[in-house]
């Protein structure tokens, strides 16, 4: 009975007026420990908000840091290790004078092992940039048919080394506007990783199309693939492609999720489609503006 019923009761007289008083009682003192519960449930909600805000401000603080940090310790890294790639390759030319085979293949080690390291410090800084929100385009109007021919030609190069062989078509799509630097370093990452992870003798083709205002750009492989369980995780940060490469190459973990950061910044999209032991296509779009 509620408390609405027992003045009801009390001022009809249907029981006596000291029943009627110990059950007020009762249902006051319960209304009142409900209210004395809501009360207490305000206090520590309110308590869990504060903390949690408090918690989320130290998180968003932190991670700035950890971007600075970032940003400073990769761009003191950076020029030490272009000076040190670039001699290498100097001593490897013998333009000094002759090397031993043994001067050689210490100096091969060498300039590749700077050379995965400059890769990682320029990728750290791309994440720096990109997590604090200064990601900034040049946008010009160009064709992203020539931009690709021309990534293709730098990268024949290393496929050529692993017999690979890198076909190109091409859509009349006209000229658009894109950061033309960033998006070859989309197109770089794509390739680059095709190549690292195709076997011997493979073939990889490259596909420009328009569909509707739309560009569409694909780099189709015939390597081991990639498991439905790892396509999920491909984009993050320091997630590698979960499969081995053919040639020993290395990889950062970071180029896909630059990539994408990059082409969402134009206003496209990059997706993933694979089967196991079937290949990878990566497409990424890029608005036509009209």
């Amino acid at each position: 009975m509620n408390f609405n019923e027992l003045i009801a009761e009390f001022f009809n007289k249907s029981h006596s007026e000291r029943t009627l008083g110990v059950r007020l009682l009762s249902v006051l003192l319960e209304y009142w420990a409900t209210e004395k519960d809501y009360e207490l449930k305000n206090q520590l909600l309110s308590s869990l908000i504060t903390k949690h805000a408090s918690s989320t401000r130290k998180m968003v603080e932190l991670n700035q840091q950890k971007n600075r940090f970032l940003g400073i310790a990769a761009h003191d890294l950076r020029n030490p290790l272009t000076s040190i790639r670039g001699l290498s390759e100097i001593l490897l030319t013998e333009a000094t004078g002759p090397l031993t085979e043994e001067q050689k293949e210490y100096l091969a080690v060498i300039h590749s092992a700077s050379s995965g390291m400059l890769a990682l410090v320029n990728n750290l800084l791309d994440v720096s940039v990109i997590e604090s929100g200064k990601l900034e385009l040049d946008m010009s109007t160009g064709s992203l048919s020539s931009l690709i021919e021309e990534r293709i030609r730098i990268h024949r190069v290393v496929a050529n080394e692993k017999k690979i062989t890198l076909t190109e078509r091409s859509s009349d799509i006209g000229r658009q506007k894109f950061d033309a630097s960033k998006i070859a370093q989309v197109v770089d990452n794509l390739l680059g990783n095709a190549i690292k992870f195709s076997p011997l003798g493979s073939k990889i083709h490259i596909v420009l199309e328009r569909e509707n205002n739309t560009a569409v750009v694909t780099v189709r492989d015939q390597g081991p693939g990639i498991p439905a369980e790892g396509q999920k995780s491909i984009f993050g940060e320091f997630n590698r492609l979960g499969t081995k490469t053919t040639g020993g190459e290395k990889s950062t973990g970071l180029g896909l999720a630059i990539a994408k950061r990059i082409v969402e910044a134009h206003g496209g999209s990059l997706y993933v489609e694979s089967h196991q032991s079937a290949g990878a296509s990566f497409s990424f779009t890029l608005p036509i503006e009209l």
